[in-house]
């Protein structure tokens, strides 16, 4: 009996497993379920799908995707109210900059404010503040964006190319189209008349003026380019010595900082050996000194920053209130570490300073007579004083050109045709108001030259024109050919005036090209020299920060076991401070005088200005 209950239960919840996977979900379910409902056709007692099933289906997918599309609208009204929020309170902060500008300068054109503060240079500078910690290459992308020199020295570029164009155009054809209806009354007679005409003037020779006046505008733009460039370089210097500079005082100020509340408790802790006679007034006295001193460098180490921090804000358009996050270009203390501490080389050694310099960095070692060629190349001084000389050369040319004749060739041809209205009965039907064109032409030549401070001109002139009822004869026109030639006495003295002035401006471009190539040289001499110096002072300061930490860990020993009071030990803690702040000044002359001499050889990354000093 048991076993026949225990088959009819297993019967059952066979046949019903399908059922029950049909029913609670659309999909098909792992196991039995799947391998039934396959079959489904072939195995009595299974209850298919009913037919309505796919349409429900449909439905629900429909009503998830009505339900989906409602939640993106939903998502982009968000977006959209956002966004709206965000340009409107834009537009506050603008407006609200503005009228602080207008209070601080009430003498400044509101055009010229509402053009300088702008939503978008807004919004540039918070997503420049908010891009977090910034590079030397981020500050000089942001300060080319916003140096107001470079923009308008860029725009003298659009200007140079503009009047080359000017220049090409004038070496061809002029040519001009006029066209005329008119109506009058002649003699009590009403007429009217029309004429089209098409002009050419061509020069034939010109004394060279036209072409050299095309040269020399491309050497004016070439003279811009390298403005242009000179200007972003000299830029780039100084930004970079800024950035150096605010580098240093951030170190020195964390320092200082972290010194002074360091030394503070040495500082109670002497007051209160005092109050307990422990130790001498004397003592007293040498740590409230000592503590004051280095209260005096960290407000000297802060006003230092503000200044660099000042300078700095100068070349990236940033108000005082801007804050701005720097990364750090080296580490002190790793740099104390990793130190080579080698032998000071002997007397005469050329080359020691190179083991400094490649551990921080420098895989190329510069020579002086190599950056020499290279700033003549590179240097965009010399370039634009360069173009400037070539245009100025061409510039004389023009003057002398005015010496020489002048040719040019005028050709016109058009149509013209004048009747009179409203006599056509006294001539009969044939007789229309509206007149016939008749062809006209005209061909001229001219010649001009100065000889001797005299202006002498010759000009041909063979003319066509059509019959016009104004002229007397009318129906014949009138055909005409003229030579006309004009002297003039001593009118054209002024040209010797232009070619001697021409001259003067030559000679004194020259004497800019030799003044930029004496300072290039100076430049470039000096930035090497002052580089070897730097590195000598890093090596220096590095041994002397090293050897005054050894004696700071001496003192402190010292201290501990009370061999030395504390005024010792912080006289020591000072002088490392002192001595760590020299290597940061020592580093930065270093970084300076690779920005310096990049910019001497012209070559904005000759020398790498950043490294990974375990920064």
């Amino acid at each position: 009996m048991k076993k026949y209950l225990c088959l009819l239960i297993t019967i059952s919840l066979v046949w019903s497993l399908p059922v029950f996977a049909q029913d609670s979900s659309s999909s098909i379910q792992p196991g039995l379920s799947g391998a039934v409902m396959n079959e489904a056709p072939l195995v009595p007692g299974i209850v298919q799908l009913p037919v309505e099933e796919p349409k429900a289906k449909k439905k629900k997918k429909d009503r998830r995707a009505s339900e989906s599309g409602g939640e993106k609208a939903e998502i982009k009204d968000i977006e959209k109210s956002v966004e709206q929020a965000m340009n409107s309170a834009l537009e506050v902060q603008v407006q609200a900059m503005r009228e602080e500008r207008q209070r601080e300068m009430p003498y400044l054109d509101k055009i010229y404010i509402r053009t300088s503060i702008t939503p978008f240079k807004v919004q540039q500078k918070e997503e420049f503040l908010q891009t977090g910690a910034k590079d030397l290459r981020g500050l000089i992308s942001r300060a080319k964006s916003v140096h107001s020199q470079a923009r308008a020295s860029y725009e003298g570029i659009s200007l140079y190319n503009r009047r080359v164009l000017y220049a090409l155009r004038k070496l061809f054809p002029e040519a001009s189209i006029t066209i005329n209806n008119r109506q009058g009354v002649l003699s009590g007679d009403a007429f009217s008349g029309k004429d089209w005409r098409l002009s050419m003037r061509q020069p034939l020779f010109n004394g060279g003026t036209l072409w050299n006046a095309f040269l020399q505008e491309r050497a004016s733009l070439e003279a811009a380019k390298k403005q242009y460039a000179k200007i972003i370089s000299d830029l780039v210097f100084d930004l970079s010595r800024a950035y150096f500079e605010y580098q240093r005082t951030l170190q020195t100020i964390d320092e200082h900082q972290a010194v002074v509340e360091q030394m503070r408790k040495y500082a109670d802790m002497s007051e209160e050996k005092f109050k307990e006679s422990l130790i001498s007034e004397i003592e007293r006295l040498n740590v409230q000194s000592l503590y004051s001193q280095i209260q005096f460098d960290l407000e000297t180490a802060r006003q230092e920053f503000e200044i660099a921090k000042l300078d700095l804000q100068k070349y990236l358009d940033l108000s005082n209130e801007d804050t701005i996050t720097i990364g750090k270009t080296y580490d002190l203390t790793y740099l104390l570490e990793k130190a080579p501490d080698a032998d000071m080389p002997e007397p005469g050694m050329a080359a020691d300073w190179e083991p400094i310099a490649r551990f921080l960095g420098d895989q190329m070692m510069p020579e002086l007579p190599k950056i020499i060629d290279l700033s003549y190349a590179n240097r965009p001084e010399l370039q634009v004083e360069a173009a400037k000389l070539q245009a100025t050369r061409l510039g004389e040319r023009i003057r002398w050109g005015e010496f020489l004749p002048k040719a040019f060739l005028t050709w016109e041809a058009g149509a013209l045709g004048e009747a009179y209205r409203g006599i056509g009965e006294a001539y009969g039907a044939g007789y229309k108001d509206d007149p016939d064109l008749k062809r006209e032409w005209r061909l001229m030549l001219e010649l001009n030259w100065n000889v001797g401070g005299n202006k002498v001109s010759y000009t041909y002139d063979r003319d066509r024109k059509a019959p016009s009822i104004s002229q007397y004869l009318a129906g014949a026109g009138t055909q005409i050919r003229k030579n006309n030639v004009t002297i003039g006495i001593l009118d054209g003295l002024d040209v010797y005036v232009n070619v001697k002035q021409a001259e003067v401006d030559k000679l004194n471009q020259v004497v800019e090209l030799e003044k930029a190539e004496k300072q290039v040289l100076q430049d470039v001499k000096q930035a090497f020299y002052d580089y070897q110096k730097s590195l000598i002072q890093v090596r220096s300061n590095t041994k002397r920060a090293k050897w005054r930490e050894r004696l700071r860990d001496l003192a402190l020993h010292r201290l501990e076991r009370k061999e030395v009071e504390i005024s010792e030990y912080m006289q020591s803690v000072s002088d490392l401070v002192r001595e760590r702040g020299d290597l940061h000044k020592a580093l930065k002359d270093y970084y300076s005088a690779k920005a310096a001499l990049n910019h001497a050889v012209g070559i904005q990354d000759y020398l790498s200005l950043e490294g990974n000093h375990g920064a």
